[in-house]
Formats: structure tokens, sequence, C-alpha cells
């Protein structure tokens, strides 16, 4: 009986422990400005703490370890750059294939990591979601972050969701969505631009935000520029105003806006 009684105080004195230093961490991070669940999705709040680059959303640009895995790029870095017009084809012949008959292809960057396209909604003047090509299989699909997790019509929690997304979600149509309308956002793009700075200021100082953000449902997209010269991009929450570098791209090689 006593040696029953020692073992649940000990059990007792465990389970207090684990709380104790549980509440101490969150405790820490709160008060450094360190979001625990932005450190998940590997982004940072602005004026906060580091948050991690690689945590739910695995490696990214290279098929990761983290909970989204092998999704996305094959990993062959050694694979010849598509050319502007090839991702673009890729992209055209994808949307077409998913039912968006109704979007368009925009802004085309290309990396050493695979090639990125804008797709543009014409009805709203504004981006609808952003994707990445596969440079040896050409596969196209959603880019990883914000076009995944903080886009409020075509993202993992939207309901325009088709073709990738709208296969791990569960396939088509999941419900009526709300079209984003950037008036109700709690971030402008101006604000938008000026959080990119100050983001830039403290964890990568040297480099600019473009002056131009993108407007995409839920959330801005910037250029990140070194000497006047793209080097990548990262997002702001239109919401929160968190921001989320984009880790995956690798070096730039070249852009062209398809409505040129």
């Amino acid at each position: 009986m006593n040696g029953k009684w020692y073992g649940w105080l000990i059990a007792a004195v465990l389970v207090g422990a684990l709380v104790l230093g549980a509440g101490w961490f969150l405790g820490q991070a709160t008060a450094r400005g360190f979001s625990p669940i932005a450190g998940m999705m590997g982004s940072r709040w602005p004026g906060g703490s580091v948050a991690g680059g690689t945590g739910m959303m695995g490696g990214y640009g290279s098929g990761g370890s983290g909970m989204m895995g092998g999704y996305g790029y094959s990993g062959n870095s050694q694979a010849s750059p598509l050319t502007i017009d090839e991702a673009q084809q890729a992209v055209e012949a994808t949307l077409s294939a998913w039912g968006y008959s109704e979007l368009k292809v925009g802004e085309v960057m290309i990396f050493d990591n695979g090639a990125y396209a804008e797709v543009e909604n014409p009805g709203t003047g504004t981006g609808a979601f952003e994707v990445l090509v596969d440079p040896i299989t050409r596969s196209v699909f959603l880019e990883y972050g914000p076009a995944m997790m903080w886009n409020v019509e075509y993202g993992m929690m939207g309901g325009r969701t088709r073709g990738m997304v709208g296969g791990m979600m569960g396939g088509g149509f999941r419900s009526q969505p709300t079209p984003f309308d950037p008036a109700t956002a709690k971030v402008s793009a101006s604000e938008a631009v000026d959080i990119a700075q100050r983001y830039l200021d403290e964890y990568s100082p040297g480099l600019r935000a473009d002056e131009a953000a993108d407007v995409f449902p839920g959330y801005y997209t910037l250029h990140t520029l070194d000497d006047g010269k793209v080097v990548s991009m990262l997002s702001v929450n239109a919401y929160t105003g968190q921001v989320w570098y984009h880790t995956w791209h690798g070096g730039f090689i070249e852009m062209s806006d398809v409505d040129s």
C-alpha cells in the first residue's frame, strides 16, 4: 500500500514539474514577443524573436521533414532552371486542369530551386494565390507558407480549394467563400511595406522591402531587394502584421511580368 502511494506521489511531482516548466516557457516566450504558434509554422511576428524556419511545414524548398514532408520540389538542386515561358505554360495548364478559367498567370520568377508565379483574379484586380513549379517534373503546386496558411479564399482553410490543396483537404469546394475585401484588413498595403522593412532591418540588415506590395486574400507579398536587385520575397499578414520570409526559393535568376 505504501509502495503504491509512493508511486502516485512521484507521478504527481513529475506532472507538476512539467506543468510548471511549460508555464515558465510560455511566459518567457510571451515576454520576448515570441509566438509558439508562429514558431510551429516557421514565421515571425514584427519585433519578436526568431521563431524558426523549418517547423510543421518542413524544410520548404526541398521536401523537408516537417508535417508537409515531401510535398513540393523534387529536391534535385542540379536541375536546369525552367525558362519563364516554360513556367508560364505549366501554370496555365494547371489552372485549366483545376478549373480556374477565371484566373490568369501574372508575374513569373525563376529561382535556383524552381519557378514561382502569381495567379491573378482579373475580376478583383488583385492576386488570387501563389504557386511553385518543379524544374524537373514541371508539376505546379500551391506555394508553401502564406499561400497555404494565410490565404482566406484559396488556402488550406479557404472555400475555393481545388487541385493539390483541394485533394489534401477533401477536394473541391468545401464551403461558400467570402471574397477577401482589402478594406476589411487591419494592415494596409503601405503599412505592410513599413512592417516588412522593420523586419528586414532587424533580421537581415542591408536588405530593403520593395515599395509595392501585391495583395492576396488575407496577406501581402513583397520583393526583398539587395542594392536594388531582387533576392527573394516575404509576406505580411493583412490581419495580424505577422511576417513570413520565403526561405525556399534559392538564388534569384530572372523575372518577368507576363502583362508587360
